[in-house]
């Protein structure tokens, strides 16, 4: 597993098929937590989490592909998640985060192929550049 403070939400996992291929899941770094502590599948989509046997997690992955389960040591997950508590602390992962910077990025951004958000021409008459 692997944890990016510059991504404080998401843990991931890297992997090597059988052909050689590298392949990466990266799921919420409170979801694998949830899943520490309960007996029943924890998540929506293509991750669950959940115990198994005595001190067993299974992680279960799911894609057009097909379905992998991941068994791993409660303990060793757990040890990992403490790091990524201390390099950011549980509940400050959006600190400085500036939500309206983001949506003035989003608007400000150049539309693909001369067609405004709406669909119409860009510049439409009811959402012109700025």
């Amino acid at each position: 597993m692997a944890y990016d403070p510059a991504d404080p939400l998401a843990v991931s996992v890297e992997f090597v098929c059988g052909n050689g291929m590298h392949t990466t899941w990266t799921m919420g770094r409170d979801l694998v937590a949830e899943g520490l502590t309960s007996r029943c599948p924890v998540g929506l989509g293509d991750v669950r989490v959940w115990q198994y046997g005595e001190g067993g997690l299974r992680i279960r992955l799911h894609s057009d592909e097909g379905s992998a389960d991941l068994l791993a040591e409660i303990e060793d997950v757990a040890d990992f998640l403490s790091r990524t508590y201390q390099l950011v602390p549980e509940g400050s992962e959006l600190d400085g985060f500036d939500v309206d910077e983001v949506i003035r990025l989003l608007l400000a951004t150049t539309p693909v192929q001369g067609r405004c958000w709406c669909g119409r021409e860009y510049p439409c008459l009811d959402h012109g550049a700025e």
